[in-house]
């Protein structure tokens, strides 16, 4: 029985060996991706219109989110003389990120997209 639980000592500690230079491998692997993407990203998430707000204004007419390209959004306004009674048309501002979230961007959405760049220990997601 002694020897049994011997080598079953043995075995467990072979096995945390393998286990931390695993997470060490993926450590480094996590690194080196992290690096490859570059270190600082730049997420935009546009929140829905709160009912008090959609009184004051016409929900979010101006911004355009280009269907084609999740890294873009355009604001857009009317530009008016100096006169202040003529309308020349909308001036456009053109913003890229690395990821734009529309608002009916969901929570699981957004933790998809930013998985990978956290590193969490557990099974369990965390909740954001």
């Amino acid at each position: 029985l002694r020897a049994q639980a011997a080598a079953q000592e043995q075995r467990l500690g072979r096995q945390e060996e393998r286990l931390h230079g695993l997470e060490m491998e993926r450590r480094r692997l996590h690194n080196l991706v992290q690096e490859l993407k570059g270190n600082i990203r730049v997420f935009c998430r546009v929140r829905p219109v709160l009912p008090e707000e959609e009184e004051r204004q016409k929900g979010l007419e101006h911004l355009h989110f280009p269907p084609e390209d999740n890294k873009a959004l355009v604001l857009s306004r009317p530009e008016e003389s100096h006169v202040g009674r003529e309308r020349r048309g909308d001036i456009r501002y053109d913003f890229s990120f690395d990821r734009v979230f529309p608002p009916a961007a969901s929570q699981q959405e957004i933790f998809e997209e930013i998985a990978l760049l956290v590193q969490v220990r557990g099974d369990v997601p965390p909740k954001i």
